[in-house]
Parts: structure tokens; sequence; C-alpha cells
């Protein structure tokens, strides 16, 4: 057989494969391997030491494979596409089953069978849930098919069944399991296939979970008997649509068979009918509003990462609505630019210190982001106590284990480093970076972590500090630490004003190296307020100069504010949205009867 008939004789599956290898490619060279780590799942690492670690889990092979395709949820063309091509493998897996079963060929130009796929994304609407369990689905209709190759009947049929039940729990999930068992049942009462065969696969279904959650997997029944995915919270509200989507498999046999009596006119027209619909409804997905916002925090933590401070700040109010992650990564890249104090209210603060600092819940979505800050701003006692925070929820992230090796040399605890990067050097995809942190240890110079940047970072960390100090006390200290950390101070005085503590703002603002003569925007919008509100004036406030434009706007805002009492805020917002007092007074999560919704529909 030449090339060309078997191009066109497999032309569908030749596709499939050209997508994910030039998905492949994107990931690899386009954009770069362990970008999404930071949305509460961990970057696809080709390491065998984390493969060992999901192997022993039920379904871990199929949610370490799912791994690689949830990387793309960040990329709206790459993501859409090759979810389209995860979903058109499961259908062509499913209709070469349906043709071993039945004995006829069921053509790919009808696609009947892809509906209740694009259904159930639609309805999940959770680019998450749909790469993992997808993938999943398409691994169970490859052992399925694997099951099939024998004729039935064959005598050693029914326990091969049997073999591929265990196969496909361990590999996919015990809710997989379930739905081959049902798959199964379908194809007896459709073909009447031996009985035997069927409860030989029943028996597999039914007790393999059970011996292992009493005799063999030290794990929780939700893990043995349920676990659709690795544990995500936000997979309860999709519970009933979890439910539905594992009877995908037997309920496509059976409209498969249905569709098999069926003659169509123009099945090409069909099928580029429905694979187009199929696309529209992804991309649909992946414009939704949590899919967009949970894309946009991960892209704002990645420039983050890279210190890529002015991307976050010229793209955060581009998304549509609030989000506290983007909140946090805001006031990190203006207060690493020296900008903190004149467009922190650029982007709208409404949740007070709670987005400044994101230290609650703690979480691993919290851990490490707190690490990021800390580092940044020089406190790298916090820094690391967040980095072994997020160990618990991050086992064997690369980048936490960076984050601990980079805070721990710079410290200087070589020794303790070294533990740390023997741990890494694990991972296949580490290696250069264990050697240029060792090569620091020994003396040379080091291209990605010069000395001068770590006598930075050593001038500004605090010798002696508190354990588990909440963040005042931190900003605190590396002021007190340095007063040429502007950052730092930064943070300190905006921490105050978030509070609305201006008494003790202005406390720091004397003791800071800023000249009170030419104070920064919010700074001195704050002033203008204390002049305003205080009963009691401190000499040395009245003494500070505000410019004549900061003077004018706040005479201007007490006007309208006064004129029109509660109902100002609609009249002020547009014009005064970038300032202290806006915030002060209407947009503060403090002041009495604020509503995050009322006050910024979502």
């Amino acid at each position: 057989m030449d090339i060309k008939e078997l191009t066109k004789q497999n032309g569908y599956l030749i596709a499939i494969v050209a997508s994910y290898v030039a998905a492949l490619l994107v990931l690899m060279f386009g954009v770069g391997m362990g970008i999404y780590h930071v949305i509460q799942h961990p970057a696809f690492l080709t390491d065998r030491q984390f493969f060992m670690e999901w192997l022993p889990l039920p379904g871990g092979v199929g949610a370490y494979l799912s791994l690689f395709v949830e990387q793309f949820f960040n990329m709206t063309f790459w993501g859409a596409f090759l979810l389209v091509a995860e979903i058109a493998l499961s259908a062509w897996l499913l209709v070469s089953l349906m043709k071993k079963i039945f004995g006829t060929e069921y053509g790919a130009k009808s696609l009947l069978w892809i509906a209740p796929l694009f259904v159930a994304v639609a309805c999940i609407n959770n680019v998450y849930f749909d790469f993992a369990a997808i993938t999943r689905l398409a691994l169970m209709l490859g052992l399925m098919n694997l099951l099939h190759l024998l004729p039935k009947g064959h005598k050693t049929f029914g326990a091969l069944s049997a073999a591929v039940a265990i196969a496909v729990y361990h590999c996919c999930g015990p809710l997989y399991l379930y739905s081959f068992c049902a798959a199964e049942l379908a194809l007896f009462i459709l073909k009447k296939i031996n009985l035997l065969d069927v409860v030989w696969t029943l028996a597999a279904t039914a007790f393999y979970p059970a011996l292992m959650y009493r005799f063999a997997m030290p794990l929780n029944p939700a893990q043995i008997f349920y676990q659709p995915i690795i544990s995500r919270t936000i997979l309860e509200q999709f519970q009933p649509m979890i439910a539905l989507f594992y009877l995908l498999v037997p309920v496509a046999i059976v409209v498969q068979n249905w569709a098999g009596k069926k003659s169509f006119s123009r099945p090409a027209m069909c099928y580029a009918v429905v694979l187009a619909v199929l696309t529209g409804i992804t991309i649909g997905v992946y414009s939704m509003y949590d899919s967009r916002r949970e894309r946009f925090s991960a892209r704002m933590a990645w420039h983050a990462e890279l210190s890529d401070w002015q991307y976050i700040i010229d793209n955060a109010n581009k998304f549509p609505g609030y989000d506290r992650n983007t909140n946090f990564y805001y006031d990190l890249a203006v207060a690493m630019t020296g900008q903190m104090s004149s467009k922190l209210f650029e982007y709208p603060q409404l949740l007070g210190n709670e987005a400044l600092t994101i230290e609650e819940p703690m979480a691993g979505s919290v851990c490490y982001p707190s690490s990021t800050m800390y580092f940044q701003i020089g406190q790298l006692s916090e820094s690391l106590h967040y980095a072994y925070e997020s160990v618990i929820y991050y086992k064997d992230s690369p980048y936490v284990l960076r984050r601990i090796i980079d805070c721990l040399i710079i410290s200087g605890r070589y020794q303790e480093a070294e533990i740390f990067l023997r741990q890494l050097d694990r991972n296949m995809m580490a290696h250069k970076f264990v050697r240029s942190r060792r090569r620091f240890m020994a003396g040379e110079d080091v291209r990605s972590l010069p000395k001068e940047y770590v006598q930075e970072k050593r001038s500004l960390a605090v010798k002696d500090d508190y354990i588990m100090s909440p963040p005042y006390r931190n900003f605190e200290e590396l002021f007190i630490a340095n007063k040429n950390n502007y950052a730092a101070a930064d943070y300190l005085l905006c921490y105050c004003l978030l509070e609305k503590d201006l008494e003790n703002f202005l406390n720091v603002l004397f003791a800071s190296k800023y000249d009170l003569k030419k104070l920064p925007k919010h700074y001195q919008e704050a002033v203008a307020i204390y002049k305003a509100t205080a009963k009691s004036q401190r000499k040395e406030v009245s003494e500070i100069p505000l410019d004549a434009t900061v003077s004018r706007r706040f005479v201007e805002f007490g006007t309208i504010c006064n004129r029109e009492g509660k109902n100002a805020y609609k009249t002020v917002k547009p014009k005064f949205a970038d300032t202290y007092w806006i915030y002060f007074t209407f947009d503060n999560p403090m002041a009495k009867n604020f509503s995050l919704k009322q006050n910024h529909p979502q």
C-alpha cells in the first residue's frame, strides 16, 4: 500500500495526530513548557518521579496525560483547537469500536455520535474539566477498542474484559469504569454478546474498587469509588453534569446503532456543519466569563513570574470585571515600578488589604503569590515561609523548589539549599537550573543569578524578624531595615491607606525618605482628606503643600458629595475613579453598606 492510499484511508486519524503534534510544537517552542503553574494545578512534566506519583491513583495515568492538554486553557485559539481534536479523536475511536462490534461501516460523515460530547462541553463551561474528562474518555475508548479486537464469544473474552475493566479503573478512574460497564451492558442488549462476558465485567466493576479500598490502597473512599478528576472545589457546582457525562459512551452507542439504520443525504455537508458547530460552541465556552477570568488571572501571574511589570500595568483593566488575583498582581507591579503611590487606584481596590496581601484563605493559589510578593520586596524569610507552605499544595513543583532554593542561597544557607537542589535535580527539565545554582555556591559567576542581584536582596532582607508576622509588621520591619526600600515603604503606606488608618500613614510618611514638598498623587490625596476630616490638626501636616490640581479636584469632589449625599457615587465615579477619595468614601470594603456586587456588578 503506497503513502497516498494510506493517507486516503486514514486521513481523519492523521489530521487528529497532526493537531496534537502542532499543539505540542506551539507549547514547546512558542510558549514554553510549564507556564501554567498558577491556578491550582501542576505543570505537565515528563519527569519519571512526577509520573510515578500519579500512577498509583485511580485514574492517575489519564490525569497525568490530561495535564498536557490542560496547559492550553490560556490560549483561546489553540485551546479550542485542541479540545475539538480531543473530541474528534474520541468520536473516531467510538466509530471504530462500533464498526468492530456491529460489522457495519459507520462513516464519520453522520457525526451523530459527537452530539452528546459537544452538548456536555457547552453545558459544563469549564475548560479544565473538559480537557481532563475527554482525554480520559479517549483513553477508555482506546482500551475498549483493544478488547473488541477479539471476536465476540471468544473463550478468553470474559477474562480479558475483566482485565480491561481494571485497566480502565487505573488509567481513567472509577467513574469511567462504571461508564465502561454500562457500555458493555448496552452492547449486550443491542448485539446479544455472551452474557458470561458481561458478568465478568460486572464483577470487576463491582468488586475491584472495594478490594482496593479494603486491602490495597490507603486512600479515602471518594478517591477509590468516585474521584472524577483531581480534587478541585470548583467542580462541586458541576456534580449533576459530571454524573451525566459518564453516560455518554453507552448513550452514544445506542444513538450510533440507530444512526446506522438510517441513510443521510449529502453526508460531507453534514460533517462540515456539525464540526463547525462544535468548533463554535467550544470557542464560546472559552469566551464565557469564568473561563476568561481564570485564563486572564493566569496570564497576569505568568508575567509576574517573568517580572514583566509593565505588561501587567497596561493590561490589568482589560478584563471586564473585578478579579482578586489581578488586583494583587497589579499592586505588586506598580510597587516594583515605583508607581504604587500614583497609580494604585487606577485598578479598583475593592477588597482592601485582602487583595493587597492575598494571604487568606490559606491555599496553593495564595501561598505561592504571597511568596512572590515578599521575595520581590526583600522579605526573604516570609517568602521562604510561604514557599514551604506551597510545597503542601504543589508537591515537587519546580517553581516552588526554585523559590526555596533561591531564598536559601541569597540568605547564605548553602547546606539547606543543597538538600532541595538534590530533590529538584530528579526533574529532568531542571538540570540546567541546578547546575547554575551549584556553580554560584562554588563561587563562580552565574548569569542567571548575578552577584549584584544577590547583594541587593541581602541588603533589603530583615536580619531578625518574627515568625508568621502579620503583613503590616513585615512591611514595617522591611521599612525600618532599609529606608531606601521604596517598594516596602509604599506597601506599608498603602496598607495604612486601605485600612483608612491616616494617623499611622502620616507617621510612616514622616519617617520615610519622601520629599514632603513633592509627594506623589495618592499621598497628597490622603493628606487632603486628613486636613478636611481630622478634628485636631497636626502642625507638621498643615505645612505639607498640595498641588493646585489636587486641591481643585478635592474641592470639586467634596462639593458634589455634599450636594448629592448617598447618590453622589454615580456622579463622581467616572471622574474620580483613580483617586484615593473614591475608595475612602465609597469603594472602601470596611465602610457601612458597601456591596461589591452593587458598586461593581460583574
